[in-house]
């Protein structure tokens, strides 16, 4: 029980910090572009646990099956590079508020994905919630249902939400790869080797995308106040919140972590609305209720 309970304080720190995260990551959007920002943070937080690797770890740190190494690999290319990418993007059109709370669709899209996959069956709970789930998660996204995306006129609010829920997708399918992770590593070691394979796919697009991108990343590191705001949400949001969020999975089941893991949008809700003027409207807040109680019986 113990064991269970530091567990769940471990996964409840995570979500407070994550929580803290659009405070910075909003405004630092006006002054750069998404795949350098999330680029910059990846580095930052490797360069954070490289003295650490090489003293403690040395060798262990490669000691990885070739599962592990798969699994790796496929957290820090989508989850860790591209989904980064596609939340950060989905602040340029939303409100914060609701891009955090689309991504509690995670569990609904990964079951359907394992349906779809993997031929796995549900129980009956998820049938009946599900839907209300995704009508919730549709309400809080168009709050005046206008659905014109449907028929090809592209909105703005549109736009953020295809980012958000592609987001939500890679990280629903980092879910299962991180337990397959977890059960060969430690935290320390997937949460290295997920910074690093997400720093590599980050250069790689960085590179696609030509010498615009770089010469923006010149420009940043010579703000002190950037350097700050990079500094923050690489090492706290970042690594401190991924390390005690897998050293509280590893200790704790899944269907705890899930509660827990609700205080990340509450807080998030809290924190937009006080200190970055965004508050979402009464059918958004009733919306967003549902959406985790839906998610929450489902988990149960």
């Amino acid at each position: 029980m113990k064991t269970q309970a530091s567990g769940a304080a471990l996964v409840g720190i995570a979500s407070i910090l994550w929580a803290t995260d659009a405070l910075f990551r909003v405004p630092a959007l006006a002054r750069m572009n998404p795949v350098m920002l999330v680029f910059l943070e990846h580095s930052l937080a490797l360069a954070a646990m490289l003295p650490f690797a090489i003293l403690v770890y040395r060798r262990r740190l490669f000691s990885l099956t070739p599962s592990a190494w798969a699994a790796a690999a496929g957290i820090g290319a989508g989850a860790s590079a591209m989904a980064t990418v596609f939340f950060t993007s989905s602040f340029k059109f939303l409100n914060p508020s609701v891009v955090i709370l689309l991504q509690k669709l995670q569990p609904v899209i990964c079951v359907l994905l394992a349906m779809l996959f993997l031929k796995e069956r549900p129980g009956r709970r998820f049938f009946l919630w599900a839907p209300v789930a995704l009508v919730a998660g549709l309400v809080l996204s168009f709050p005046g249902l206008d659905l014109g995306f449907v028929r090809g006129a592209a909105t703005w609010e549109s736009s953020g939400v295809i980012y958000a829920l592609a987001a939500a997708v890679l990280w629903a399918g980092a879910t299962v790869a991180g337990k397959v992770l977890l059960a060969k590593t430690s935290p320390f070691q997937a949460t290295f080797w997920r910074f690093f394979f997400g720093m590599l796919t980050l250069l790689v697009l960085m590179l696609t995308a030509g010498t615009q991108v770089f010469e923006s990343g010149a420009q940043i590191l010579s703000d002190g106040q950037n350097l700050k705001t990079l500094a923050y949400m690489s090492l706290v949001p970042g690594l401190a919140a991924m390390i005690a969020y897998y050293a509280g999975l590893a200790k704790t089941r899944a269907s705890i972590a899930t509660f827990v893991e609700l205080l990340f949008p509450l807080a998030a809700v809290f924190v937009n609305w006080k200190w970055l003027g965004s508050p979402l409207s009464g059918g958004q807040l009733v919306a967003g209720a549902i959406l985790l109680v839906s998610v929450t019986v489902m988990a149960e």
